[in-house]
């Protein structure tokens, strides 16, 4: 009978947290995402810079 109630309450937890882990995750790939984003602009903007020898 505990064992059975410990079962319930993990499974349940499990199913509550496991959909917000697939969220965050996917939050942090966007996040990622914007940064190399930012980070390749800046690359870009330095190249031409150097070009014009600014």
């Amino acid at each position: 009978m505990g064992v059975a109630i410990l079962v319930a309450i993990f499974l349940s937890l499990f199913i509550t947290i496991f959909p917000l882990l697939i969220v965050s995750g996917k939050q942090w790939r966007a996040a990622e995402d914007r940064a190399r984003s930012r980070r390749m602009a800046e690359h870009r903007m330095n190249a031409r810079l150097l070009r014009l020898n600014i």
